[in-house]
């Protein structure tokens, strides 16, 4: 489009120049033949004014009839006829493989960016799991440190894990603490049952009841948890209502 522009510039420009050229003959013509300086501008402009209409008469002549009806004749021989349809048909055959490579290169980076959203989103969710259980765990190890045997507490650790991701109760195994008081325990169901609600408090009063059978041999789950709150502020183990998932704990004395 740029090339035609450019084409039909030079064109009117070589034929303005010719114009000119020929209308000034004119006027040195004038001049010499003894006319004074306004008649030969007269004639000047006259020259060039018809030089304007003989080439648009030429043009539109050229445009409408002769072009049309040479290329009609031309179309009637088998050679040209021939150049005429490739010359058609080119476009199409070089655009439509660019433009389907185009679209089937959009749909793959397409497929390519929602697979890695997705498992972009897994792995955020993996990571915030694991980042919750870290806390319930870290609380844990701190309260039960000094009352458990290594073995023991890393059992109650993954009793906890088994608590969070609602396994069945048989992946709970028991542990024997020393020390700590049902008080204790109870209060220690709690706060873990806060930090990961909402859940039903009979899920941690079984965990007590199975975890800790020394403890709780005499006691049903139903006692347990009515009992998870009592005398808050008592034991070694104490409530604390602040201990959520938006919470980092600082040491086991703040429980």
């Amino acid at each position: 489009m740029k090339n035609n522009i450019l084409e039909y510039i030079i064109l009117y420009v070589i034929v303005a120049c010719a114009a000119v050229v020929i209308a000034t003959l004119a006027r040195i013509f004038a001049v010499s033949m003894g006319f004074d300086s306004f008649t030969a501008f007269i004639v000047f402009l006259v020259v060039l004014a018809i030089q304007v209409i003989v080439y648009l008469s030429i043009h539109v002549v050229l445009q409408n009839l002769m072009l049309p009806w040479i290329g009609n004749g031309l179309a009637k021989i088998s050679y040209f006829r021939k150049k005429i349809e490739q010359r058609q048909v080119l476009p199409v055959a070089v655009e439509s493989p660019v433009e389907e490579k185009d679209a089937e290169t959009d749909m793959t980076e397409s497929t390519v960016s929602l697979e890695d959203i997705r498992n972009e989103q897994q792995q955020n969710i993996v990571k915030e799991q694991e980042e919750i259980l870290n806390v319930a765990l870290d609380y844990t190890r701190k309260s039960f440190a000094l009352y458990l045997s290594d073995e023991d507490l890393d059992i109650l650790c993954r009793n906890i894990r088994a608590y969070m991701n609602r396994l069945d109760e048989k992946e709970l195994k028991p542990v024997k603490v020393k020390e700590l008081t049902a008080l204790d325990l109870r209060h220690f169901g709690w706060n873990i049952w806060n930090y990961f609600k909402p859940r039903n408090q009979m899920d941690i009063a079984y965990l007590l009841k199975i975890v800790f059978p020394d403890v709780f041999k005499d006691v049903t789950a139903e006692t347990i948890k009515s009992h998870l709150k009592d005398d808050e502020l008592k034991g070694m183990i104490k409530i604390v209502e602040s201990f959520k998932k938006t919470n980092r704990f600082l040491s086991p004395n703040r429980y």
